[in-house]
């Protein structure tokens, strides 16, 4: 199959690729460690009882914080996407942890209302969207090629390992202190990660290896060509069912376990295990998309994610464990593989701006889904209902995989000339 839009090599080194890029790999995990979205929703659960006790504000109310959030997200990625294409992940990428720790702390502050609480994750969306996957990984797909797979892998482990320690620290700081303190100790953490942005990418945009890829940031189709693709819209259709599919059942499995008879730490336990598959899943995942053809790979990814609510479906708690892995390998490769197939099919030329809009639909179909999968319970007083609907978004998102393998730039040679 040749899907890809860019060079083979393009000048990139056939040797190992992490020679010599190792500070790009880190500078990255250290940013998508602090990155807006993944910070934000971690941290939410544990600011809800805080806020509560408070302000006597009712968790549901609270909790829409979170749509906001991603819809916020949903609104700038596309945008921040250009941005990022124009003057680079370093600028961008700091600049927005920056602004983003700024509103972080000016809501410790002055936070006295439900709509203040509302009003502020929609704006610390729009100002940390830079922060997010949509920029900090340009770097890495443009500066490998044969590990690319590899590479957004390692990286994104930033990202899924926030799962594990932010609930932690907040609870921790927010006992100790309160919320407010937490908030602003979100904040720091924003703020230290900003500079490590900036110049471990800027290193990587002035130095050899963005000499050595110049010829594959420019190959590949403008956003206007892209558009035109049945690949580009049969990527939009993946990256909004893989979210429907997986998310609203990541948020609930804590509930759901205790309607199964679950006691609350035991429930809490068990769904953790989802962080440490996530990044199992991301690296394994990173090394089958350099050997396998990607749409192959996202087809078994998202069956493993379709064995997983099925086991839970069936097995209940005695099997949960199993589920919860399973669904964990797809949770933590869902990012990584937008990314790539995002890169072997439209190129680097402007890939912030495509990606952007890839993991923008994804962010607000993930928001909206735990909504969706909280009603489906409701009703039908389980969450069987919700389950068949999960398997039946992943269904879709097989089928646009299925789609992807399918398609090569000559079958859209007006769009590529157009580009």
């Amino acid at each position: 199959m040749n899907t890809t839009t860019e060079p083979s090599a393009g000048g990139i080194s056939r040797g190992n690729e992490f020679r010599g890029r190792l500070l790009l790999i880190l500078s990255a995990a250290i940013g998508l460690s602090a990155s807006m979205n993944a910070v934000m929703l971690y941290s939410i659960g544990s600011f809800i009882g805080p806020l509560e006790s408070e302000f006597g504000w009712a968790r549901g109310d609270i909790s829409l914080a979170a749509t906001l959030l991603t819809f916020g997200l949903f609104l700038a990625g596309p945008i921040i996407g250009l941005a990022c294409d124009r003057w680079g992940a370093a600028v961008v990428g700091s600049l927005s942890l920056v602004g983003f720790a700024a509103l972080l702390l000016i809501m410790a502050n002055s936070l006295h209302s439900l709509a203040g609480l509302w009003t502020f994750y929609f704006v610390i969306a729009l100002a940390g969207a830079g922060s997010t996957p949509i920029v900090l990984v340009r770097p890495i797909s443009a500066a490998f090629d044969r590990q690319r797979g590899l590479a957004l892998g390692i990286s994104l482990t930033g990202a899924g390992l926030v799962g594990f320690w932010i609930p932690n620290l907040v609870t921790a700081v927010v006992a100790q202190s309160g919320w407010r303190t937490a908030y602003g100790v979100l904040a720091m953490i924003a703020l230290v990660a900003a500079p490590v942005v900036y110049f471990g990418f800027r290193a990587t945009e002035r130095g050899e290896a963005a000499k050595a890829t110049a010829t594959v940031v420019t190959a590949g189709l403008t956003m206007q060509a892209a558009r035109k693709t049945a690949a580009f819209w049969s990527m939009s259709a993946l990256s909004v069912t893989m979210a429907l599919g997986i998310g609203g059942l990541m948020v609930h499995l804590v509930p759901m376990f205790r309607d199964l008879g679950a006691a609350p730490a035991t429930a809490a336990g068990i769904t953790s295990l989802i962080g440490i598959a996530s990044v199992v899943g991301r690296l394994c995942i990173g090394l089958c998309l350099d050997r396998f053809s990607p749409h192959r790979v996202a087809v078994v990814v998202i069956g493993l994610g379709i064995l997983g609510i099925l086991v839970l479906k069936f097995g209940g708690l005695a099997f949960a464990i199993v589920g919860v892995v399973l669904i964990g390998l797809l949770l933590g490769a869902e990012l990584d593989m937008l990314a790539f197939l995002t890169a072997r099919l439209f190129g680097q030329r402007a890939f912030g701006a495509i990606y952007g809009w890839f993991y923008s639909v994804y962010a607000l179909a993930f928001g909206i889904s735990p909504v969706v999968i909280g009603r489906l319970r409701d009703s039908a007083g389980d969450y069987g209902l919700a389950m068949n609907t999960s398997i039946a978004m992943l269904l879709v998102a097989v089928a646009a995989a299925m789609v992807l393998g399918r398609w090569t730039p000559e079958r859209d040679s007006a769009a590529v000339q157009q580009s």
